[in-house]
């Protein structure tokens, strides 16, 4: 008998996947892919699994990504149905999706109006640099020619175009070690980061307007401390400071304005940049669905693989049932309603 799409999420979420840690709903998945779809539909690569149904005739090909990776449960993280919500961590982010994409599989015999690509992968929780997504092109799992692509991250089941970029930069500002006890003997590097702090904390978020869409690039410290005793005056006192830029501008631009703002007060070395994604709300698929759904339309105000899928030229949005509030929480959750939703509209776009 065939799971609900309520009792399919709570299945994945009953089986632990923290980002590294995906080997066994890798297997899980790989499993029901094979029920689903044929041996020779599924690649099992690693802790992914791609599979892709038989081509019919000239459609246009639409894939489908999920990660299968969760961010560290929570202490009290239930896991059940109760009431119109299923609980468990990666509920929203994204296992609900997960659930969505195995749904549709399942229907993919009468797709009438594009053939279909599921990509199931791992480590997207972790920095951008180990994503498992990358190596799955790399290896030639991820077949070429997709026309256009969705990343079922949590959106409330609004189309999110496009995706801001992110860097994390480690800026460490020197000082001279003293005594605690004859702090004129040495120079605070706590003091030295100053006025870089009050200019970071004086910015206000800047909006950057694409068409009907508005991204805000923020800048802002996230970490910052020393590695000294107690009773010690440092001599470096380190920051980290993370941008959220907007589709549009590179990696190297956003590097040097952060630099500009740094104004060589302390050194900078650049950690982890992801890039921002395209907006595609222009590609024709996108637009008929769109007007026939009545989806609502938003900027991602966050980093997701839209960015990695249009940097290879694949137009890319997100969209899924999981509710963006809930991502990371503790008690985390999905709406039935919004599973449910999320199928419906993704039959509508493969023409079911």
């Amino acid at each position: 008998m065939s799971l609900s799409l309520a009792e399919q999420t709570l299945q994945l979420c009953r089986i632990p996947s923290v980002t590294r840690d995906e080997a066994e709903l890798a297997r899980y998945v790989a499993g029901a892919c094979r029920q689903l779809a044929g041996e020779a539909a599924v690649r099992h690569v690693g802790n992914a699994v791609v599979v892709c149904p038989e081509r019919m005739g000239d459609r246009p090909t639409v894939a489908l990504f999920g990660h299968l990776d969760t961010v560290k449960p929570a202490a009290d993280q239930p896991c059940e149905i109760r009431g119109d919500r299923v609980f468990g961590c990666g509920a929203s982010d994204m296992k609900g999706g997960l659930a969505v994409m195995l749904a549709l599989l399942a229907e993919v015999p009468r797709v009438t109006a594009a053939n279909p690509v599921f990509v199931f992968y791992d480590k997207e929780e972790g920095p951008t640099a180990d994503s498992g997504l990358p190596p799955l092109f790399a290896a030639g799992a991820i077949p070429e020619g997709i026309d256009l692509a969705f990343c079922l991250e949590p959106t409330d089941n609004r189309l999110q175009a496009g995706c801001v970029g992110g860097l994390h930069a480690e800026v460490v500002f020197a000082g001279k070690r003293a005594h605690s006890a004859r702090p004129w003997q040495g120079e605070n590097a706590i003091y030295r980061a100053i006025p870089t702090l009050q200019r970071l904390a004086r910015l206000e978020r800047r909006p950057v307007t694409f068409g009907e869409l508005t991204f805000y690039e923020v800048m802002t410290a996230t970490l910052a401390g020393t590695s000294n005793s107690r009773n010690v005056v440092p001599d470096a006192f380190t920051l980290n400071v993370n941008y959220r830029y907007a589709p549009g501008k590179s990696a190297e631009v956003a590097i040097a304005e952060l630099e500009a703002l740094i104004r060589g007060e302390g050194a900078v070395s650049i950690v982890d940049v992801a890039p921002s994604g395209a907006v595609c709300l222009d590609h024709p698929l996108l637009a008929a669905w769109r007007a026939r759904c009545g989806l609502p339309v938003e900027a991602k105000q966050a980093w997701t693989d839209v960015a990695l899928l249009t940097s290879r030229g694949i137009p890319a949005v997100n969209f899924g049932p999981g509710e963006t509030a809930q991502a990371h929480q503790a008690n985390e959750s999905v709406p039935v309603a919004y599973l449910e939703e999320s199928l419906r509209a993704f039959e509508d776009l493969f023409g079911l």
